[in-house]
Order: C-alpha cells, then sequence, then structure tokens
C-alpha cells in the first residue's frame, strides 16, 4: 500500500482571518482551501446578519438577462466576419493534422525509444487498503520521464467507478526533460464500503499510458502455518508438545472458538433436531460470547464421553483475534496406553469468514526399546548367497535393558541368522544386531506356510518379534526378500561341430538364458584356441530372463579329433558348462581364395573373376608338413584328385570348368562369371500390370464417349447397353490377364522388361558354393566319388545394381540388324540411349574394327538425368559375306554390349563408268545444255 496521509473531515476548523486566507489561497490543498473558505464564508454571515435586505432578491433570475445570439459555427464565434467555405475547410485540416500529430516515435540520433510507459510511476499501483467511509485519504504519485528526450504529459480521464471518490490535482507541466519528474495528487473520499478498482488516463507525447488504482476495505484474512500436526511417537505416559499458529493479517478483528471437528458436527446436529421439533424461541438478549461457552460445555461432555482425551490445547478456546496479530495454541500429547491417534480441530469465526481446519495425529510406544528399521527388505535375493543387513535397536529408559531374538518356527533356523541372539542396551544408547539372509532352495521342502513363503511367487516375509526383559509386549519386526535362482542355461548340453578343413571355420549357434529375475555378468573362460564365441568375446550382461543368441566358431589348426568342455561364469562365481567336439580335417585340395567379391554387376552385365585350385600332396612324410587326411584316419592317396562344383540352378552365377582332375604339384584355374538377369516371373507380372492399367484407360475412355454420346441422343447414363459393354470389357481384361497368354520375346514382354529395368532395387546376395573331393580320375561325367568331409566352400557375395543406362529403342533390342546390303551401299540405323540413374553420365564407346563394314557416326556426350542420347551407326559392306560385330557403350559403372549384324550382297547393276569417280558434266554455260551417255548393264544386257 502507498502512504497515504488521513483527515478526519468530521472535526470542524476554526475560522482564518482573510489575510491569511488570501496569502495561502494558491499554496493550501484543494481541499484544506476549501474548508477555509467554508469556514470564513459562514463567519462572515454571521457578522453581516442584521444588514441584509431580506425584501431584495439574492440572485438574480434568468427573467433579468437578454439571451445571447450564438454563433452557427461554434468553431469560428470569435471572429466578427462570416468565414468562408475555404476558410473552413483550411481551419478543419489543420485541426486534424494537430490532432494526428499529438502522438509520434521518438527519436534520437540512431536511437529509437520502445520502452513500455515514457513515464514511470513511483508508486506503480495507486492502493488505499483498509480504507474507512467518510475519511479522506491523500498520497503523492511521482511521474518521472523515461524516454530518451524532452516529453509531455496531459491528463487524459479517471476511470468512470472512481470518478465520484477520487479528486485529482495536476498542473501540466508542459516540457519535461528526460529523467524529470512531476507530481500527480490523488485524494480519495469513500463514501461506500466496496472494493474499487480502476485507472488514471495519461497522454504522453510518445502515446498512452495508465496509472492502476485499487481501493480495497477493511477485511479478515486467517490463515494456519501448517494444516497437519504430527507430534511423532513417545512411550506410554511421556508427553510430547508442538504448536500451531493463527494469524490475521487483515485490519478487521473477529472472535473465534477452537472445537473438535466431531463435537462440532454434533452441535450441528442436535441443533437441527431441535429447530425441527420445537418452535422457534424468541430471541434472548444473551450475549454471543455467553451462548457460544455454553455450546462449548455441551461439547466438552460429549467428546468426554465419547473419546479418550489424550491431545490437550495450551490455550483458551475462546477469544477475540485482533487485526494484524496472531495467536499460538500450543499442544500437548500424552497417551495412557499404545497406538495411534489422530484428532481433527475445526476453527470457528464470526459470520461471513470461513473455517479452518487442522488435524493432529500421534504415536504412543508401550516399550522403551523400540527399532529404528522394523521393515527389512533385502530386495530380489539370489539362492546360496549371503546378504546382511543391521537392525538398530534403541532404549529410551534410563536403564539397561536385556533383549532376545528367537526365530520361529524352527526351520527357518537353516535360512535366517540374527548375531547375537540376547543383548544389553545401555540406558539412552543402541545396539545393532546383524540379520543374515541365505536362503537354500531347501525351503521349497521345508513346509512352510503361505503367509511366509509364497512357492508361485517366491516371495519371503517373515514376521519376528525383539522380547524385552521383564516387559510383556514385544517389539515386532519383519525380514522380507523376493527369492530368485542364479542359474544359466543353455538350450543344448552338447555341440558336434562334424568335420571341418584347417583353413576354415564351422560356426554353431547357441541359446543363453538367464533364469533370474537380477541380471547377471557373464563370461566365456579358459576357451582353447580353436574355439571362440562371439559376440563381445564371449563377455556381456544377461537382463532378468533374457535370452541371447551366441555365436561359437571352431577352427581347426591340425588333422585331428577335438574334445573340450565351455566354461562359463557369472559374476556370483557360477559356472556353466557345454560339451564341444570336431574333426579337423586337411583335404587333398586347396583353394586359393575362398571368398570371392564381385563388384558391383549391373542388370545384362558381366564380371569375370578367377582363382584356383591346387593340389599340393606330394608326399606323406606327416614330421615336415600336414599331410592330407580326415583327423585320425589314415592319410590321402598322392595322385590325380578329382573335383566338382555344385552351383545352384538359379545363380547368378555360372562357374567354369565344373568338374576338373589336378595333377600333384599342379594348380587348375576356375573362372567365375557374374551375369544377373531379370526374373521371368517379374517380368510376366509387370507385364500384366501395364496390360491392365491399359485396359483401364480404354474402359475409361469408351464409358466417357458413351456418356457423350448417350447426352447427346437424350438417353440417360447406365442403360443395359453401357452395363453389358463394361461386362464386355472387364471379360477381356480377365482374359488378358492370364499368365500363359503373354508370350515371351513379344512386345509386351519387352516393353515390360524395361518397366522392371528402370525400377529395379539394388541387391546383394551371398551364395557358399561346395567344391566336392574325390581322389583319383572321375570316371563318368557329372558322376564323382567324393567324402563329405573332404568338401571345400567357396564363398561368392554378389551385388547387383541397375545400369545406368539402357536401350529404349526397338523395345530395348541390344541387336542391331542392318539386314542386307550391297557392296559399296552405306545403311544407317540409329537407337536411342536413355540415362535411368539418379547422375549425369558420360559414355564412351570401344573402338570397332578399322576395316570393317560398321562405324559410329556421331560423337558421345554427357547425358544427364532422364534424358537420351541418340546413337547414329552405319553399315557398309566391302565384301558379298556376313558381318557381325559387338560395339561397348561405357559409363563410369556400367556397361552395354550392343550386336552389331549384316550381310553384304553383290551387284547386279553395272555401269559403264568409274563409279569409284564423281560423274561430271564438266562446264555448262547458264541456259544451255550438254548430254553425255553412260551404259547400264543387267545380266549381260546393255541400256543406254
Amino acid at each position: 500500500m502507498s502512504t497515504t496521509d488521513l483527515t478526519d473531515d468530521t472535526t470542524p476548523s476554526p475560522p482564518l482571518p482573510t489575510q491569511v486566507i488570501q496569502a495561502l489561497q494558491y499554496d493550501a490543498d484543494p481541499i484544506e482551501y476549501a474548508s477555509s473558505m467554508t469556514s470564513t464564508y459562514q463567519q462572515d454571515e454571521i457578522d453581516d446578519d442584521m444588514n441584509i435586505d431580506l425584501a431584495k432578491p439574492e440572485f438574480n433570475g434568468l427573467w433579468d438577462k437578454q439571451p445571447v445570439k450564438q454563433e452557427i459555427d461554434p468553431l469560428f464565434n470569435r471572429s466578427k466576419h462570416w468565414k468562408t467555405k475555404m476558410d473552413k475547410e483550411i481551419l478543419q485540416r489543420t485541426l486534424t493534422r494537430l490532432k494526428d500529430n499529438i502522438v509520434r516515435e521518438q527519436v534520437v540520433g540512431t536511437k529509437r525509444f520502445d520502452g513500455p510507459v515514457p513515464f514511470k510511476s513511483d508508486p506503480t499501483e495507486i492502493v488505499f487498503k483498509d480504507f474507512d467511509v467518510d475519511k479522506v485519504y491523500r498520497t503523492r504519485v511521482t511521474l518521472t520521464n523515461v524516454t530518451l528526450t524532452i516529453n509531455t504529459l496531459k491528463l487524459v480521464d479517471l476511470s468512470e467507478s472512481l470518478k465520484d471518490f477520487i479528486t485529482l490535482k495536476f498542473e501540466p507541466p508542459g516540457m519535461i526533460s528526460a529523467g524529470m519528474s512531476c507530481y500527480l495528487h490523488v485524494t480519495f473520499e469513500p463514501k461506500i464500503n466496496e472494493n474499487l478498482q480502476g485507472e488514471i488516463k495519461f497522454l504522453a507525447q510518445t502515446g498512452m499510458f495508465t496509472v492502476p488504482i485499487r481501493c480495497e476495505i477493511k477485511k479478515v484474512e486467517l490463515s494456519l502455518d501448517k494444516t497437519t500436526v504430527n507430534l511423532g511417537s513417545t512411550v506410554v505416559d511421556e508427553h510430547l508438545y508442538q504448536s500451531i499458529t493463527l494469524r490475521n493479517t487483515g485490519a478487521l478483528g473477529t472472535n473465534y472458538r477452537l472445537v473438535k471437528a466431531s463435537v462440532l458436527q454434533t452441535e450441528q446436529n442436535k441443533a437441527q433436531t431441535i429447530e425441527n421439533l420445537i418452535p422457534k424461541p424468541k430471541p434472548e438478549s444473551t450475549s454471543s460470547l455467553e451462548k457460544e461457552t455454553s455450546t462449548m460445555s455441551d461439547g466438552t461432555d460429549i467428546a468426554n464421553g465419547e473419546y479418550i482425551d489424550v491431545f490437550t490445547i495450551k490455550a483458551d478456546p475462546i477469544g477475540f483475534l485482533a487485526p494484524h496479530s496472531t495467536m499460538t495454541f500450543s499442544i500437548e500429547f500424552s497417551a495412557p496406553m499404545a497406538g495411534g491417534f489422530h484428532e481433527e480441530y475445526t476453527l470457528v469465526f464470526d459470520k461471513n469468514v470461513p473455517q479452518l481446519h487442522f488435524s493432529v495425529t500421534a504415536q504412543s510406544l508401550d516399550v522403551p526399546v523400540w527399532i529404528e528399521n522394523p521393515s527389512m527388505d533385502f530386495k530380489i535375493c539370489m539362492f546360496d548367497r549371503l546378504y546382511q543387513d543391521a537392525l538398530i535397536l534403541r532404549n529410551r529408559s534410563s536403564a539397561a535393558l536385556r533383549v532376545s531374538v528367537d526365530i520361529q518356527p524352527r526351520a527357518l533356523q537353516n535360512h535366517i541368522e540374527i548375531v547375537p541372539r540376547t543383548a544389553y542396551i545401555q540406558a539412552k544408547s543402541s545396539f545393532n544386531l546383524q540379520v543374515k539372509l541365505t536362503a537354500h532352495p531347501s525351503i521349497f521342502d521345508d513346509g512352510l506356510s503361505n503367509e511366509i513363503f509364497d512357492s508361485q511367487l517366491n516371495t519371503f516375509i517373515v514376521p519376528l518379534e525383539v522380547k524385552v526383559a521383564d516387559q510383556i509386549r514385544t517389539v515386532p519386526f519383519s525380514i522380507s526378500a523376493i527369492l530368485t535362482t542364479s542359474d544359466l542355461q543353455f538350450d543344448v548340453e552338447q555341440i558336434d561341430f562334424g568335420c571341418c578343413t584347417t583353413t576354415e571355420s564351422v560356426l554353431a549357434k547357441v541359446q543363453l538364458k538367464n533364469n533370474s529375475l537380477l541380471a547377471q555378468p557373464f563370461g566365456f573362460v579358459n576357451l582353447p584356441d580353436y574355439i571362440h564365441v562371439q559376440p563381445n568375446d564371449g563377455f556381456g550382461t544377461l537382463l532378468p530372463e533374457e535370452t541371447i543368441d551366441l555365436h561359437i566358431l571352431f577352427s581347426p589348426s591340425a588333422t585331428k579329433e577335438y574334445r573340450c568342455t565351455l566354461t562359463c561364469k557369472t559374476l556370483v562365481n557360477r559356472e556353466f558348462t557345454i560339451e564341444c567336439q570336431g574333426v579337423g580335417v586337411l583335404p587333398p585340395l586347396s583353394l586359393s581364395s575362398t571368398v570371392i567379391s564381385f563388384p558391383a554387376t549391373p542388370i545384362n552385365d558381366q564380371t569375370i573373376v578367377s582363382f584356383y585350385v591346387e593340389n599340393r600332396h606330394l608326399d606323406k612324410n606327416h614330421f615336415k608338413h600336414p599331410v592330407p587326411r580326415i583327423g585320425n584316419s589314415e592319410f590321402a592317396p598322392i595322385g590325380p584328385t578329382s573335383f566338382q562344383f555344385d552351383v545352384p540352378e538359379n545363380a547368378p552365377i555360372t562357374i567354369a570348368p565344373l568338374v576338373g582332375i589336378v595333377e600333384p604339384g599342379k594348380r587348375q584355374k576356375i573362372t567365375v562369371r557374374l551375369a544377373p538377369k531379370l526374373d521371368h516371373e517379374q517380368i510376366r507380372t509387370e507385364s500384366i500390370r501395364l496390360r491392365e492399367a491399359e485396359l483401364k484407360r480404354q474402359l475409361e475412355a469408351k464409358e466417357k464417349d458413351s456418356s457423350n454420346k448417350g447426352e447427346t441422343k437424350g438417353k440417360p447414363p447406365g442403360t443395359t447397353a453401357s452395363v453389358t459393354r463394361k461386362h464386355d470389357i472387364h471379360g477381356s481384361m480377365a482374359a488378358d490377364s492370364n499368365l500363359s497368354s503373354i508370350p515371351e520375346q513379344s512386345i509386351n514382354w519387352s516393353i515390360a522388361q524395361l518397366s522392371v529395368l528402370k525400377t529395379f532395387p539394388s541387391s546383394i546376395s551371398s551364395l557358399l558354393i561346395p567344391c566336392y573331393v574325390g581322389s583319383g580320375a572321375c570316371q563318368k561325367p557329372g558322376i564323382l566319388g567324393y567324402d563329405v568331409a573332404n568338401t571345400l566352400f567357396v564363398q561368392i557375395h554378389c551385388p547387383i545394381v541397375r545400369p545406368e543406362f539402357i536401350v529404349i529403342s526397338d523395345y530395348g533390342q541390344t541387336t542391331i540388324d542392318f539386314g542386307s546390303a550391297s557392296v559399296g551401299q552405306e545403311l544407317s540405323r540409329t537407337i536411342l540411349i536413355q540415362n535411368i540413374s539418379n547422375k549425369t553420365i558420360e559414355l564412351h564407346s570401344a573402338l570397332l574394327n578399322i576395316y570393317g563394314p560398321f562405324r559410329l557416326i556421331n560423337a558421345l556426350r554427357r547425358v544427364e538425368p532422364g534424358d537420351t542420347l541418340p546413337v547414329k551407326l552405319a553399315f557398309n559392306p566391302n565384301a558379298t559375306m556376313e558381318f557381325l560385330e559387338t560395339l561397348e557403350l561405357t559409363s563410369e559403372s556400367s556397361k552395354l554390349t550392343l550386336c552389331l549384324k549384316g550381310s553384304g550382297l553383290k551387284p547386279n547393276v553395272q555401269l559403264s563408268f568409274d563409279t569409284s569417280n564423281p560423274f561430271t558434266m564438266g562446264c555448262v554455260l547458264a541456259k544451255d545444255r550438254i548430254e553425255k551417255t553412260f551404259q547400264v548393264r543387267f545380266n549381260n544386257s546393255i541400256h543406254v
């Protein structure tokens, strides 16, 4: 609340001399000045009362004055002459322009004023709080210019709701420099006891702003420092103290009465019953305080009859709370018996003041020994693992006490141990008992009750008691835990890797499951050199009840039988084993490369990679070098050794040769060719889709034409003829959709092939090709007597991508047939190449035979994505024979092979002049003519 001056208008002011009034009439406050003038006027009126002529009227009436004729236009009432229309318009425009320029933007140099208000008000809000009616309050507001330069200020208006109570005194300061202040005197004279709110509007050179005004009546504002009082716990007949504070921050006081909530409810019920049964009595002249006292006494009697009074309020339950004061209620707790106590209290005030409620809770213990942590929760515990915690016993009494703990039933002593069983707690001290929990799996067979151990949920809750000497009541506490196993489980008990060559590895997949409710770190330890466990080299953490996949690799280094035991250990020192066995094999033949990775190969292109099959078996001296054999069996015979590759049918690769014989000390070159092609089923599906789309477009076009014709003839749409036509078209569509009706190498097939080729997604496939090895020469082609243990494997990775460019002319045909041409005759063909990639490509061509009949006419250029490039080829045979040649067009990562073919014919027509030289007519004058004769011979006949 801002600082205000209070003036009591009810006290009359003494009369002042006339000279003093004249001297102070410009400096005094408006209200004080008015009071002084009134007092002086009254005194003069008393002095001159006897000289007044009562027959003469005190005021002149309107009938004594002549009416003054006003100007027609009040805007020009100061002028003696009539203004013209132009003068009025000029003056009106001038006044409008002046009015528009009242508020303008303030810019000083390069800085613009963007503040929220041009004048800062101190205080920011005028508050008249806790006012009294018919009293005058004054305050002064300082308005400081916070703009960048000189500003002006004008008082505009006051809120309508405040005009009857607020008087403003403000002298316009004119031009105010930045940082300077002016003052506004506010006088508040309330006439009604209500809250008022409004604002004072000011107009500055930079805009409008307001100063809020708030007038608040006196009221009661009550609050409690807390609504819940917890006195804690104590033993029987001991006392606990705590207090609660009632605050009144308002300017009005109120009567209060502290009563229990149950008693207040009983009073209300009783009053309601009496009001319903007995007629309403006449009001008596008893005070409200006496009535409250009688009510309180009745409620106390009821409370004493129904409750045990353990809470005592050390304060007057009935009184008066003054304005801006506090009242503290001290609460004392003393219980004659053990238990928890709770009580609700209500503070009742005068009318129209809401009630306040608070609750009091406390606990009483019957023995001086108490446990600091009566509920010991061990969380999740594993079987056969030791968990321990401290049970803290405290003694409140002033003498040492002997305590003991007995574990019942007796079967729990196999799982729970408390050390020591008997102890002495010194006075005002504490003692720690060690509780050790080691749950064994035998707990399932101990026959414990379901309240102690639930075998379905594995929950373990044991209620125990601490016995105090010379005390009947014991101190209870409980031990709880959730029991779980620490087992890890493999999905297999043993792994047989079988036969594996010394240059390869065999992988076995094993699942490891955690049966525990806790996460368990694990690791495979003491692994032999030929066993590897992945991922993370066999180390990791299993989440509760999680199952993971492990890859166990067997990589033998010698030709023998292997047997080992894999050990998996957990962090709690549990071991889990799995038996493994395998046979190391050294085959008679070996591959120079077991993994072949092709580069990215486009569709309809090919890539060739080669490797070797070697026969290094020259002697059987196993002391110098390893000798081919299977495990510990006999050595492989020395001599020619046969091999055979088994390639799947639909694989995009070819291996040559598939079958061969390698002599000792020799090697055979193997060529692998990757030539990816489109799948015929995919092409057939795409052709059906394109055909259905075409038929659908035809159907829509026919329906549109039929609807247009029906409108022209005046027939309504949807007639029987149109329905029949739709059925016919759908029937034809279904007939054309048959897979067998689309032959390969047809036009539709070629269009579908181009469509699939443009949308072909890149892919990579991996093929594992076995190579069977057999001793001796192969007797029959395709039939090889081999041992599975000597099988070699080659891993081939085949990345297949979409080509960067394709041929779109002649439905994608890559064979250019020029047909037949006479010797010396030149034929040309143009093919279109389209860039179907998402980057710019630059084409290059291989050299054609310079002595051959085929030529590339135009130069190749760069092709943007989606653009086409015409390639012009010429055929000029120089002999009577058939010609065949290939032209390779290459880009950065694609290659296109065009097959060029044509045949040369001997001409049947002979000319008499040399066709190698031009047939010239010589020089001829303009508008003249010359003739020459030559002979054409057809089949030995001459024509001139």
